[in-house]
């Protein structure tokens, strides 16, 4: 694979970080051609043990990690946090993600680690920012997506809120995290100069929600007030399954009443906002119509009127879905721990050609020897290292 294909080859970054949002971050840079030195404790990531897997890694752990090498360290030893230094020394970028405060009782905060290596882009994620309330509290997916409205948002009008039953915002933040620390290698290049970047769950959910969930809160004096856009995300029951179906323009809404009700429509529901104010005694009966029809004719149906819909698909139908394997968008490999997996290829093409989602996430500390000779280790400082209980 050519370097125009792994555009970050030749970057190092020094990962601290743990569980989903900033691992996942640091994977995207792994992806794209970073050595990425995974720092854990001698535990490991507490995400290795979550979840389906084997001997001590979980899947979630791999679906996080992949292309990364691994070192174990005792950061609370003095010579731990030396590696950590030397590893800076020739180091791109820093990433952690604990609690504020962490990393400077550490002694890895950012004002030692860019006076160390004043090129380097630290990269940190908090679940609230440092100031505030909540600056120093616990935060997971959960409890952000609470907070940001998330959670009022999956309401859709009823009386029940519900959550986005994955880590939405981890992974909202990850590629915030991500693409700020590609543009500030990109600027290092034109100036010579690191950066500091800070990016909380809290700013990263509500940034994301922002464009379309808040619309209706974001004129504080509207001329013209609509239903929230969120009711359009509804799935509509058939026969035997569910679909999803949509209607954006004129003519797509013209193409859903004609395929099903085998009725043009109002010709003033052509426009968007009226549809938006009275489309639903149509819809309604839309709703009726699919009721009693198969999947595959309610989809080959709105398909041939051009109308945007999929089946529903189960779990364990997403990878052989034909669109999917067309696009070859989920790849199957071994790996030396979990045997037989699958994993989606990094979804960005560069030049038409995809990168491939190997290597695989790497056992704890596999790397350890190999790590510190890079950074000037002989054999006898290394297995006193880890005689002494600093690395694992």
């Amino acid at each position: 694979m050519t370097d125009a294909i792994r555009p970050l080859g030749g970057i190092r970054v020094v990962d601290l970080t743990t569980n989903m949002s900033g691992p996942m971050a640091t994977m995207v840079l792994a992806d794209q051609g970073a050595d990425v030195v995974k720092i854990e404790a001698l535990g490991g990531d507490p995400i290795r043990t979550v979840g389906s897997g084997h001997e001590g890694m979980s899947a979630y752990f791999a679906n996080n990690n992949r292309g990364k090498r691994s070192i174990a360290i005792d950061l609370s030893k003095p010579a731990g946090r030396d590696i950590v230094l030397r590893l800076v020394d020739g180091a791109d970028v820093f990433a952690q993600n604990f609690r504020p405060g962490v990393i400077e009782r550490l002694g890895l905060g950012p004002d030692v680690v860019m006076q160390a290596n004043p090129r380097i882009v630290y990269a940190s994620i908090s679940g609230f920012g440092s100031t505030g309330p909540l600056a120093d509290a616990p935060a997971y997916d959960h409890v952000v997506q609470a907070l940001s409205g998330f959670v009022a948002i999956q309401s859709a009008g009823t009386s029940e809120p519900s959550m986005v039953r994955h880590g939405v915002i981890d992974k909202a933040t990850a590629l915030q995290l991500a693409q700020a620390v590609t543009a500030a290698l990109f600027r290092r290049e034109k100036t010579g100069e690191g950066a500091r970047i800070d990016v909380s769950m809290l700013d990263a959910a509500i940034a994301f929600l922002w464009p379309d969930g808040m619309m209706d809160h974001t004129v504080d004096e509207p001329q013209v007030v609509l239903p929230p856009t969120s009711r359009s995300f509804r799935v509509t029951p058939t026969a035997d399954g569910h679909v999803v179906l949509v209607t954006l323009t004129g003519a797509q809404w013209a193409g859903l009443t004609a395929a099903i009700l085998d009725d043009e429509g109002d010709a003033a529901m052509q426009d968007t906002a009226e549809r938006m104010k009275g489309g639903a005694d149509v819809m309604r009966k839309v709703r009726a119509a699919l009721a009693s029809m198969r999947t595959d004719e309610v989809v080959k149906r709105l398909r041939a009127a051009d109308v945007p819909v999929a089946p529903v698909l189960q779990l364990d139908e997403v990878a052989t879905n034909e669109q999917v394997l067309a696009s070859n968008t989920v790849r199957a490999f071994e790996h030396a721990v979990l045997g037989a997996v699958h994993q989606p290829r990094p979804a960005p093409l560069f030049d038409g050609q995809a990168i491939d989602p190997t290597p695989a996430a790497p056992r704890i500390g596999e790397h350890a020897d190999e790590v510190l000779r890079e950074i000037g280790c002989d054999q006898s400082q290394i297995d006193a290292l880890r005689a002494d209980g600093v690395i694992g």
